[in-house]
């Protein structure tokens, strides 16, 4: 695995945005088979009175309200090229209310001891210097459209690269009842993009430019005498404004109170238009995290006071040497986040440790620190907000684990699929910690389509249901849990095949019910049978899922649910990484505990697989 091999384009004629126009269009299946699939979803959450009932709850509606709203939902298909990019935005996410610190937001450590890079106080200011000048050339091969565009399966499969100009120069708006996004990312073809970055620590905020006269990215010796100005000023002088910590309030009131900084000094509008429009986030954080579950932890709560919630993408540095990454989610999905990381990690570990002796004689680069005026009101606000966000400081618990006693070559050489065998160790993790089944969701990739992000795959289908009772019955001899359990894995694979091929659920009811909403019609009462929500409906899965991809980098979200759990996993060779999320109120779940009976299940997994192949032998 190298850099160039994977990020740079070797072809003039190639550029990053290739693929995306010519990408086929968000499929729309059939009502009817899309039907059919949900009442397959439902089986293992409904008793046969409960069952039946949804069925007719079903027939009526395809019937009915569904036929007429497929009627209007196909119309729009027609016209567009993705009937649900627009909708999965505003009534996804821009509707929410939520703070995005720690409830929205998508976070992940940016591990540097795989590079064999010490992650202390002392390194902190090079090693940050050295982060923000990979991020600068990250973000110049994606302004010059020179990433290679994505691809998988040798090149076959092509991917949509639209998400990558989200990731600078990007924010999400708030609004009194919906935010919206504003990007303000151009690649060099479309015109000139922001070049100026945005610094923070301590509640104040700086800028500076990450390139040049003749528009050449600044070096890391210059980046690093910048860091340490700008140290040097937090560290001597007081706490700032700390006005960032009002983009960490509820939506509404943060809509309001930014309209209100607006409003208060034509200067506030001009500060608000640097901030939102800047190519490139730098938070430093006081924090000492121990471990990575610490840096998790930190990165959706942490210097409140000094990180700008609203923006798409965030580095934070901590002052004894660890780093975060935090995306906003609604801006893109942790594809791209674990796309930037790995570009990062590869150029730490390929390119050699700066020259810092010449940092004493490159010329200096301008920093400009940002203030807004502010009003007795505001200061108020301020102090409120302050408060507000020590109370959530636990409200999101995250852990951060590695089992590393087998991985991806073990898995294979059972011969089942990596996801997919996590996906059925996690579901019987939690039916031995809960003793109860419980409705999950996993990301299915859809960006081979125009513009496409995602599909829900129900993973607790029939035949891991099967597996779960088998497991758990006695009765059963290790012959039969291994049969089951390979039946189950074989099946999730090919549902997620089927997933990727459009052939979901989710993204369909929510299209329909996206239609009724807007046109000012009853919402059908279809979406009200017990077992939509029981089945996880709605945004009620108790488990919520993720791979990351087979790279050491796993981040994670919040839970769905009040008792539910975020289970985020990446692939290595050698190991799995974990990351779990529950939240503080809930009375049921612990994440560490969780965990403890996740890895015991990888072991008692690998037990029973490894003795099925030892008697055969």
């Amino acid at each position: 695995m190298d850099r160039a091999g994977i990020y740079f384009i070797d072809k003039d004629d190639e550029n990053t945005y290739d693929f995306d126009e010519t990408l086929p269009p968000l499929p729309l299946p059939d009502l009817k088979d899309t039907l059919q699939r949900y009442y397959e979803t439902l089986k293992p959450f409904g008793t046969p009175e409960e069952l039946a009932n949804s069925r007719q709850v079903i027939e009526k509606f395809e019937k009915g309200i569904g036929k007429e709203l497929h009627a209007k939902l196909k119309q729009r298909a027609s016209k567009m090229k993705n009937w649900l990019d627009e909708w999965w935005d505003s009534y996804g996410y821009h509707m929410l209310r939520f703070p995005l610190n720690p409830y929205i937001v998508m976070a992940m450590p940016l591990r540097l001891e795989l590079l064999g890079i010490p992650e202390t106080s002392e390194n902190f200011l090079k090693n940050y210097a050295r982060i923000i000048y990979h991020t600068a050339q990250f973000w110049d091969l994606l302004r010059k459209a020179k990433i290679k565009p994505l691809s998988s399966n040798g090149g076959k499969i092509k991917y949509s690269s639209a998400l990558y100009k989200r990731f600078f120069s990007t924010t999400r708006v708030p609004g009194v009842e919906i935010d919206h996004i504003e990007g303000h990312f151009k690649i060099v073809s479309e015109g000139k993009t922001p070049t100026h970055v945005l610094i923070s620590g301590r509640g104040r905020l700086f800028m500076f430019e990450c390139v040049d006269a003749d528009d050449n990215l600044i070096t890391p010796q210059q980046i690093l005498v910048m860091l340490q100005r700008v140290r040097t000023i937090i560290n001597v002088e007081p706490l700032g404004d700390c006005v960032p910590v009002l983009t960490h309030d509820e939506r509404t009131t943060w809509a309001n109170n930014r309209q209100q900084l607006k409003e208060l000094s034509p200067a506030n509008a001009d500060t608000l238009k640097l901030i939102e429009s800047s190519s490139i986030v730098i938070a430093l954080d006081e924090h000492e995290p121990r471990n990575y579950e610490e840096v998790s932890q930190f990165a959706v709560t942490g210097d409140f006071h000094s990180k700008w919630g609203d923006r798409s993408s965030t580095c934070i540095g901590y002052k004894n040497g660890r780093f975060s990454l935090v995306g906003e989610h609604s801006c893109y999905d942790g594809t791209v986040s674990v796309s930037y990381a790995l570009f990062i990690q590869l150029s730490l570990f390929e390119e050699p440790e700066p020259d810092w002796s010449l940092t004493e004689t490159g010329p200096l680069v301008g920093i400009t620190e940002l203030n807004f005026d502010l009003n007795d009101t505001l200061k108020q606000e301020i102090k409120r907000v302050m408060a507000d966000c020590e109370q959530r400081r636990t409200d999101v618990i995250i852990t951060h684990e590695v089992f590393d006693e087998y991985a991806k070559e073990n898995i294979k050489s059972w011969k089942l699929h990596p996801d997919s065998f996590v996906q059925v160790v996690v579901q019987l993790a939690y039916a031995l910690m809960h003793d109860e089944i419980a409705p999950i969701y996993e990301t299915a990739l859809m960006r081979h389509y125009y513009n496409g992000r995602t599909e829900t795959l129900r993973s607790c289908t029939s035949e891991v249901y099967k597996f779960l009772k088998t497991f758990r019955n006695p009765k059963s001899t290790n012959a039969e849990i291994v049969n089951d359990f390979r039946n189950a894995v074989e099946h999730h694979k090919f549902m997620m095949n089927e997933a990727r091929k459009g052939h979901g659920v989710d993204r369909h009811l929510f299209g329909l019910w996206c239609i009724a909403y807007e046109n000012k019609i009853d919402i059908p009462e279809f979406y009200e049978d017990p077992l939509y929500a029981k089945s996880g409906g709605g945004g009620n899965f108790v488990l919520s899922t993720s791979t990351l991809g087979f790279t050491a980098n796993v981040g994670f979200v919040a839970p769905m649910t009040l008792d539910g759990y975020g289970v985020f996993y990446s692939i290595t060779s050698d190991a799995i990484y974990i990351s779990t999320t529950v939240l503080r109120d809930s009375t049921k779940t612990s994440a560490h505990k969780f965990n403890a009976t996740f890895m015991d299940t990888f072991r008692k997994i690998r037990t029973l697989l490894d003795d099925a192949q030892n008697s055969k032998l």
